[in-house]
């Protein structure tokens, strides 16, 4: 079956991945609307939205509902559009256009991992009773679990529910913190103890006696969106409030986390986007010692590494959305566990939505950075759109679980999968010999060296795995400092594998296309030499004695095998040349 993380053992493009060039006419047509939709409605409202307008944020939600946009995930029968993942990546990214983080944090939170949850894994009488009114904006809905001793480590919670001597209800107690949508939510899925042990999930409407609702939170930045800590004392929540089973509320936690780390990687698209096409707008038309800012290479390099960034996330979110529709398309629809079937296969790819969060979430924060210093001393000013998109994107790098511990959790599951044997990893070590002779991966076509490159560090990486299991078998975990190492390896390779393999099959489909070509080159001169660098690095500061010198003379016989890469100073140059050309992101 295929699972997550083939990438790192499959050829690069040996297999059709999912682009944008490939949406159908239906796609193309929801991407339009819901750029419409983010240019007329959100963003003449987005400095009002600033301003914690909650009958404004309602209104908006609202009119999203009637359209649609939130039920893209749930099924039709409970008014939803049931729709696929790339669906809801693009309405996602696209509502990046209208300049609100504010507004698109508190609909994210509503129709992922506030209605996911009942999606997945609620009775048919709960997804009657409460999926159509989320689907329309009646109901707001906000999830429960991070409590103020317990964020990372979200299985530490310590919310009790107890079950009545009448055994009609669970007594709840407790307090959740930092909950977005908590101050507007007319339900809450709250996680907590039964017992004081059985980690478990429930539906709690906000009307129930003991709940009450703490202050706004002062934030750094989207500061429009309600955050704040909800307080369960002594809450009543009847038993067929259960969601899912006694004991199983970590299927309920994780699963739903999984798709929200994914949709967060599409907001944080979107957001990319906006920075580009505002720093874009301001270079061509801020003159400074008699030219546009814009003509300077200082610039130039700023604005290749802008497109570099955003077709990579681009790359990697579609080619991950597409990976979830095809995992999804196996579960059978006539399972009375469909549901719970579709939440494993979306488990299937964990790795691929840690990536997808964490790897645009930093890109948005370089990304952001850079479009603010193009500014000058405007983009420190609030009048201007740099500020708010700056403290705005901070947060992305803690939101559903921080980038820490996402790159835990991407080498648990890389190790799972290792000690499963479910990935062929061992044969991927012993391809070392092939490359210490010269027996290097073929590939015919322009990006030839590109690909040879990437496969000679696919297999470097996979050797430094090796390795690492080798010393530390699974307390690697607590090796916290090797897991990151291995995780941003990892990633890389995705994101570098993601992006060639885009750009191949543009070429193969359409003919040459040069830009597409230099997108290819300079993403791969960037990324590869380093990602070999960071593989050496670690395996010399891994191993000792004889086995270092033997990987030492290993690692030099691979080097002078080595393709040259393109001329990563002008393909940034001749990139950004093309953006000012176009005036905004294109691709």
């Amino acid at each position: 079956m295929i699972t997550g993380g083939e990438f790192l053992t499959s050829r690069v493009g040996s297999e059709q991945i999912f682009t944008p060039e490939t949406f159908s006419e239906d796609q193309r047509e929801f991407k339009q609307l819901a750029r419409e939709f983010a240019l007329q409605e959100i963003k003449p409202n987005k400095d009002k939205l600033e301003l914690y307008d909650r009958e404004l944020m309602r209104g908006l939600l609202r009119k999203a509902g009637e359209i649609g946009f939130l039920g893209i995930d749930v099924p039709e029968e409970y008014g939803g559009l049931s729709l696929d993942k790339v669906t809801s990546v693009i309405l996602t990214e696209m509502l990046g256009y209208g300049e609100s983080a504010s507004f698109n944090v508190s609909i994210a939170a509503h129709v992922s991992i506030g209605t996911l949850p009942i999606v997945f894994f609620g009775t048919e009488e709960q997804k009657q009773k409460y999926l159509p009114k989320l689907v329309s904006a009646e109901w707001l809905s906000a999830y429960c679990l991070t409590e103020p001793t317990a964020g990372s480590d979200a299985l530490s919670i310590r919310s009790t529910a107890v079950l009545s001597e009448d055994k009609k209800h669970y007594i709840i107690n407790g307090v959740k913190q930092f909950i977005t949508n908590g101050g507007w939510a007319d339900m809450y899925i709250v996680f907590a103890r039964v017992d004081g042990e059985k980690f478990s999930a429930f539906i709690v409407e906000r009307d129930t006696p003991g709940i009450s609702i703490g202050v706004e939170e002062k934030k750094l930045g989207q500061k429009g969106a309600s955050t704040c800590a909800v307080t369960f004392e002594n809450v009543p929540v009847p038993v067929e409030n259960v969601l899912h089973e006694i004991g199983k509320g970590v299927e309920v936690a994780f699963n739903s986390l999984n798709i929200g780390r994914f949709k967060l990687g599409a907001a944080d698209l979107g957001g990319l986007k906006a920075a580009t096409n505002l720093s874009v707008q301001y270079a061509l038309e801020r003159w400074q010692f008699g030219h546009p800012i814009a003509h300077f290479e200082a610039i130039k390099k700023k604005f290749g590494d802008m497109l570099l960034r955003t077709y990579a996330v681009e790359s990697m979110l579609y080619r991950t959305a597409g990976l979830l529709d095809d995992s999804i398309s196996k579960a059978d629809p006539a399972s009375e566990n469909y549901f719970s079937e579709v939440a494993k296969a979306i488990e299937r790819y964990a790795i691929e939505c840690s990536m997808c969060k964490i790897f645009s979430s930093e890109a948005l924060w370089i990304v952001a950075d850079s479009a603010l210093q193009v500014y000058g001393g405007y983009g420190f000013i609030e009048e201007y759109p740099l500020a708010r998109l700056n403290r705005d994107a901070r947060v992305d790098r803690l939101y559903e679980g921080t980038n820490e511990v996402n790159r835990q959790v991407i080498v648990g599951y890389f190790l799972k999968k290792a000690l499963l044997e479910e990935l062929p990893l061992r044969e991927a070590v012993k391809n070392i010999p092939d490359l210490v002779a010269g027996k290097l991966p073929e590939f015919s076509g322009p990006l030839a060296a590109e690909m040879t490159g990437l496969e000679i560090a696919k297999s470097l990486a996979v050797l430094l795995f090796h390795h690492t299991l080798t010393k530390f078998g699974q307390d690697i975990m607590n090796e916290q400092q090797w897991g990151e190492l291995l995780s941003d390896l990892f990633m890389e390779i995705y994101a570098v594998d993601s992006t060639l393999s885009r750009v191949q099959q543009h070429l193969d489909s359409q003919g040459h296309d040069e830009i597409r070509l230099k997108l290819g080159r300079a993403f791969a001169a960037e990324r590869i030499p380093n990602i070999i660098h960071e593989t050496e690095r670690g395996l010399r500061s891994l191993l000792s004695g004889k086995s270092r010198q033997e990987v030492e003379e290993q690692l030099r016989a691979i080097r002078s095998h080595m393709p040259h890469f393109a001329n990563l100073f002008q393909l940034r140059s001749d990139l950004a040349d093309e953006l000012y050309l176009q005036g905004e992101y294109w691709l």
